[in-house]
């Protein structure tokens, strides 16, 4: 029979309490958490993760009771926000009871951001029957004669530690720009970084003549869908696949061929007459990592900063070019056509286009991109026409709602409407309670600071977040049944839908956006067979 003097056991609040012996009689199942963000890189061997590695299993074999379970390595990942891969899985082995102990080599390792990580101390542990130790900060939530009270601090500092590393290397990223330093992660296509100072571009010798040549073929009438096709009738590696052979650099690159997307980037880039405009955008905060962009007006800007591929001339020329047919080609677009942006070819899964076809005076083909693009390498001539391709569809969604409506379970539109309406403020009301519940955790956040700058005193400190406690779960609460309730009105979406479905009953005229409703995508089979995809299903 288990004595329960021998074990450590948790009461309802989350402490330990401790009936005379050692916590260490249970045997403990044990991950250990290894993390390295890039910002951390500069804290030497000493952070690394070898180093953390072999520090932590040494001290785990040195343990009596203690079995490694599992080591668990997030390397590269920012510690101010807790979605990392293999911290993920440790969490599901934790619920799923396969782990009682995690430990780092400190608090920081765990996460940075103080909000957060004071959850999984106070919350997430404790009710798991978690035991979490920090090696060097002295945390070990099982021990009356650890550091615990001092893990909030602690927390503190390493969320005030990531905001600071942000902000020296954002402020370093602007200095260098400013400089005329190129601070990009990889070079433009034609160049490369210098090999002696990353900071600067030098041209590089083995794609230089192809930026040329786009710039002279384009200058001398000569199109991007044409440009592209001669370099890839060439097999001139498109930038992408470049970049992977050169860089070691895994994208993801649908064709790996040359578009005319990719020759207008090149066409529009002020780098190939030597300027370097950076700070785009930047990140959101050291919290959340959402790119955002920047104003033009917020640019920087530095002009002579490197050896310019093309004169200032040929690029001005460039664009002129573009300007006048990009103004064409929006009269030729003023014709919106039924079914565009939803027709696919079923071989290469790429979109189809429209185009004119000679002895077709008032009707269009619609094609496949990447054969009217590369050619019958690539994939096959299927062509159908519009006029018959429009009929199909409409006759195919007329017998179908036929077929299938049930006049008598629609909504009405004024019912919508006001679903709608309904739903519209429960939102708004679910982004106000959200704005409030993260204010009350910064005014927590700042007054902890205060508390342990002296400005608050430990019962003000108390009474002050117990009050916005309080607030801050009653939200959650107004905001679990708000989620509800967006929920339900989602589900409406049916009933939406079957009003479209009347349109089409009661009209002959059907509009693109009623198309839009109902259909995610067609295939084009042959000349004489489409399949379409709809948005419901039988």
């Amino acid at each position: 029979m288990l004595d329960v003097n021998n074990r450590a056991l948790l009461n309802f609040n989350g402490n330990t309490v401790y009936d005379g012996m050692d916590a260490e009689i249970i045997l403990y199942k044990v991950a250990i958490y290894l993390r390295l963000s890039r910002d951390d890189e500069n804290i030497g061997d000493s952070g690394s993760i070898i180093n953390q590695r072999e520090f932590l299993t040494k001290h785990v074999e040195n343990q009596a009771n203690w079995e490694l379970v599992n080591i668990y390595i997030d390397d590269g990942y920012t510690g101010t926000n807790f979605n990392r891969p293999s911290w993920l899985r440790l969490k599901r082995d934790i619920e799923l009871g396969k782990v009682n102990l995690v430990i780092t080599k400190d608090l920081s390792r765990l996460g940075r951001d103080y909000i957060e990580t004071g959850y999984y101390l106070e919350k997430f542990f404790p009710t798991h029957r978690v035991r979490y130790i920090a090696v060097n900060d002295g945390i070990d939530t099982f021990s009356k004669n650890s550091n615990n009270d001092m893990s909030p601090f602690m927390s503190v500092v390493n969320d005030m530690y990531a905001k600071d590393i942000s902000k020296k290397v954002r402020t370093a990223k602007k200095t260098k720009a400013e400089k005329g330093e190129f601070i990009g992660a990889f070079a433009p296509y034609g160049y490369k970084k210098h090999p002696n100072d990353i900071t600067k571009l030098i041209i590089d010798d083995e794609v230089v003549d192809v930026v040329k040549y786009i710039f002279s073929e384009y200058n001398n009438g000569g199109g991007l869908a044409y440009i592209a096709r001669r370099l890839n009738e060439k097999n001139i590696e498109c930038p992408s696949v470049y970049k992977q052979r050169t860089c070691k650099f895994h994208c993801k690159t649908l064709t790996g061929l040359w578009g005319h997307a990719t020759i207008r980037k090149i066409l529009t880039n002020r780098v190939y007459i030597g300027e370097l405009i950076q700070r785009k955008g930047e990140m959101v905060s050291y919290k959340v990592k959402k790119y955002i962009s920047l104003p033009e007006s917020e640019y920087i800007v530095k002009k002579n900063a490197h050896e310019a591929i093309i004169s200032e001339e040929e690029f001005n020329l460039a664009q002129d070019i573009l300007k006048t047919k990009a103004h064409k080609q929006h009269n030729k677009q003023c014709q919106e056509h039924l079914l565009s942006g939803l027709l696919y070819c079923p071989r290469c899964h790429n979109k189809y286009k429209y185009q004119r076809q000679q002895g077709l005076k008032d009707d269009m083909v619609a094609i496949c991109s990447v054969y009217n693009r590369y050619g019958k390498e690539y994939c096959s001539r299927v062509a159908i026409r519009e006029s018959v391709l429009d009929r199909a569809v409409i006759d195919d969604l007329k017998a179908m709602a036929k077929e299938k409506l049930d006049r008598q379970k629609i909504v009405n539109l004024e019912d919508i409407n006001k679903i709608r309406k309904e739903k519209n403020e429960t939102s708004k009301s679910k982004i106000e309670y959200e704005r409030r519940i993260k204010e009350i955790d910064r005014i927590v956040k700042f007054s902890y600071e205060d508390k342990v700058n002296g400005i608050l005193t430990a019962e003000e400190f108390i009474q002050m977040t117990e009050a916005y406690r309080s607030e801050k779960e009653k939200l959650k609460i107004k905001l679990e049944k708000l989620e509800n309730q967006i929920n339900t009105y989602e589900n409406t979406k049916e009933n939406e839908l079957t009003k479209i479905i009347k349109n089409i009953t009661d009209f002959e005229n059907i509009d693109k956006k009623t198309i839009m409703g109902l259909i995610n995508k067609i295939e084009v089979i042959d000349s004489e067979t489409i399949k379409i995809y709809y948005k419901f299903s039988e």
